[in-house]
C-alpha cells in the first residue's frame, strides 16, 4: 500500500466474489486510492480499522454474515467509517433498510458507471476525515479538561452555562475574586481566549 495512496483514502472492498474484489480493486487503485479486500464480512471484522480516511465498498449478499448483519455489527464497535453497499437487482428494500440504517448510499450492480462509484467514494472519504478531525479535536479538549483541578472544572462547568461570576460565588459560597482567579486559569489550561469558546464547550465540560 503507497504512503501516497493511502493518504489521498483507503478503500476497503468486502464481496464474496474474487472477481469482483479484484476488478473494484484495479479500477480504485487506478483513481489514487489504496485498497484492501476481504472475501467476508467476518474478515474485515477480524480486521483492526484503519485511523486514516477511509470507506467501505460493502456486498450485501454474501454467504454467512450478509452485508447488513455486517453493518449493525460494525455500528455496535462503534466504526464510523462511511459505507456503501453494492447490489444486485431486486434488493432495493434491504438497500433502503442498509440506508436507513446510516449506509452512505447503494449502488446496483452491474449497472453502476466508473464515475458513480469514484465519486461516492469521493463523498465518503470527504465525510470520513471530517469524522475524524472532529474526533482528534475533541480528545484534545478532553486531554486539556483533564488538566483542571476540581474548582476550575466546577467554575467552568456554571461559566459555560452561561452564569455570571456573582451569581457562581453567591451559589458556591466564595468570593467573586476567587471565581474569577479560577476562571482564568480554566481557560489558560483549556487554552480558550474567548467566552464564546467555553460555552461552546459545554456539552463536553458536563461528561467530563
Amino acid at each position: 500500500m503507497a504512503a501516497g495512496k493511502a493518504e489521498q483514502g483507503t478503500v476497503l472492498i468486502v464481496d464474496d466474489d474474487r472477481a469482483v474484489r479484484d476488478g473494484l480493486r484495479m479500477l480504485i487503485d487506478s483513481a489514487g486510492f489504496a485498497t484492501k479486500t476481504f472475501a467476508s464480512g467476518q474478515e474485515l471484522l477480524d480486521w483492526t480499522p484503519p485511523d486514516k480516511p477511509a470507506c467501505l465498498l460493502l456486498d450485501l449478499h454474501m454467504p454467512g454474515m450478509n452485508g447488513l448483519e455486517v453493518q449493525q455489527t460494525l455500528q455496535a464497535r462503534n466504526w464510523d467509517i462511511p459505507i456503501i453497499f453494492l447490489t444486485g437487482k431486486g434488493h432495493l428494500p434491504e438497500a433502503v433498510k442498509a440506508i436507513r440504517n446510516g449506509a452512505l448510499d447503494f449502488l446496483e450492480k452491474p449497472t453502476f458507471t466508473r464515475q458513480q462509484l469514484l465519486e461516492r467514494i469521493e463523498q465518503a472519504i470527504f465525510r470520513h476525515r471530517g469524522s475524524l478531525q472532529r474526533r482528534k479535536e475533541r480528545q484534545q479538549i478532553c486531554e486539556r479538561i483533564a488538566r483542571l483541578t476540581r474548582r476550575e472544572l466546577e467554575i467552568a462547568r456554571l461559566v459555560a452555562g452561561g452564569l455570571a461570576n456573582k451569581v457562581i460565588a453567591v451559589e458556591l459560597g466564595i468570593s467573586e475574586r476567587t471565581v474569577e482567579v479560577h476562571r482564568g486559569r480554566a481557560m489558560k489550561k483549556l487554552e480558550l481566549r474567548q467566552l464564546a469558546d467555553l460555552v461552546r464547550m459545554e456539552d463536553i465540560l458536563g461528561q467530563s
